[in-house]
């Protein structure tokens, strides 16, 4: 059989970024697959609770992947190297400002996340050392971001899945000889996940620098560093400001998820922390779709070719459908078995089983909304993502947690029911109001 130029192109692109997307949720799997091991519930809710806080602001600054692919997607379907120079000068320079800012800040933001988790001061213990180790490579991760967005905009997604699996095979190594072995147990596992994101960094520089001098493009990358203040950084910022609106406003809903659970208590923080890793291999494996959907969407409607612009459009949806429904299959089938391999601490695994059907049921929940995602970032139309958020977060998920977690008190339910039934209805609500817009571009 033969497949549609599109379909080729998407796969292309698509494939190694679903095998590197989901190979990334490992570090979080196997620090919490170790820590699941260790005899005290603490430490495996401490460390989910840190990387919470660590997770959220890498995330919060995700614009920077998401704008550095958008634009110059569009830059390379205008034929515009220049341009395609700038955005990667920009895109480092925001990185590099706003990881020294935030390490000056770091003491506040532990201090401030752990306030308002209100969770036993054993996790707290746990997650402060975990923190202030971790939170070190952020300079690693907010440029990494930037270099996978330029390098995913030039589809060399087959590098980025090799340093990407590179990066977890030095995580997963240096967390069992620094935890069975030197016995640093949340230490081990913070200093790990730490060296593993400074070897991804040196490991994108340099698949960057080749990718610069094979295309001829150092020139104008030195042009950019010396008039730096001649660029125009309106646009880039324009997109940022959007994109990070909607970012804050998804991270206020996930954050809020686990803090509420640390108040219902440490079993439910820690089993919640299983199942995000579900989520987490879920929203990466879709995203590796909508990667692909950025960069064809972003080329087309560069070059104003419309009809190719629907083509994708469908191409990216029959994929994502397909990806999700497998999802759901083998979740539902072997979900007692992944949780059992990230822990044997019984109470967190009845919890985890208690709540596995929220997880089952997610792929096709959320299918739609992390391909719109993609869609809307290829067409650097940041404003209808960020209306998109406001309307799913603000005008759903609370006001669906809420009711549904005064029915859970009154009947005697375990109120962490209504965070799950509330992140169902935030996912569902993102793409009917992601669809509603596409009308306006097809």
């Amino acid at each position: 059989m033969q497949l549609s130029p599109s379909l080729t192109a998407y796969l292309a692109l698509a494939l190694p970024m679903i095998v590197s997307n989901i190979t990334t949720p490992l570090l979080g799997i196997v620090d919490t697959s170790i820590l699941g091991h260790l005899p005290h519930a603490y430490l495996l809710a401490g460390v989910a609770l840190a990387n919470t806080i660590i997770t959220a602001v890498v995330w919060l600054f995700g614009f920077l992947r998401m704008s550095t692919t958008g634009l110059t997607a569009q830059a390379l379907g205008k034929q515009n190297p220049q341009l395609t120079s700038q955005l990667l000068v920009q895109g480092l320079s925001i990185a590099i400002v706003v990881s020294l800012v935030l390490l000056i800040l770091q003491p506040w933001i532990l201090q401030s996340a752990l306030w308002l988790a209100e969770a036993d001061p054993q996790v707290n213990q746990a997650a402060s050392e975990y923190f202030f180790i971790r939170f070190q490579a952020l300079p690693a991760s907010l440029i990494n971001l930037v270099l996978v967005g330029w390098l995913l905009a030039h589809g060399k997604t087959k590098a980025i899945m090799l340093t990407q699996i590179v990066i977890n095979l030095v995580n997963v190594l240096l967390d069992l000889i620094l935890v069975f072995v030197f016995d640093l147990a949340v230490k081990g596992v913070a200093w790990a996940s730490l060296a593993a994101e400074y070897t991804g960094l040196v490991i994108y520089l340099f698949i960057a620098y080749r990718m610069i001098v094979k295309t001829h493009l150092l020139k104008t990358i030195q042009q950019s560093l010396t008039q730096m203040h001649e660029i125009n950084f309106r646009q880039f910022l324009a997109v940022n400001r959007d994109i990070l609106i909607r970012t804050l406003v998804l991270e206020c809903a996930l954050v809020f998820l686990t803090f509420q659970g640390a108040r219902i208590g440490v079993d439910v923080l820690a089993a919640n922390a299983l199942l995000m890793n579900f989520l987490l291999l879920i929203s990466l494996g879709l995203d590796g779709i909508a990667y692909a959907a950025e960069v064809q969407i972003g080329k087309t409607f560069g070059a104003n070719d419309k009809s190719q612009l629907k083509q994708n459009i469908r191409v990216g949806m029959n994929l994502s459908l397909a990806l999700a429904a497998v999802y759901s299959l083998v979740f539902l089938l072997f979900d007692q078995q992944i949780i059992g391999l990230m822990t044997d601490i019984d109470s967190i695994k009845t919890t985890a089983l208690t709540f596995s059907f929220y997880i089952i049921i997610l792929p096709l929940t959320a299918v739609w909304c992390f391909l719109l995602d993609g869609v809307f970032i290829g067409l650097a139309d940041s404003k209808s993502m960020r209306n998109s958020m406001l309307v799913s977060v603000v005008g759903v998920f609370f006001p669906v947690w809420f009711v549904f977690n005064q029915l859970a008190l009154t009947q005697g339910i375990n109120p962490n029911h209504a965070l799950w039934i509330a992140l169902h209805a935030m996912m569902l609500a993102r793409g009917i109001t992601l669809a509603r817009k596409i009308a306006a571009y097809i």
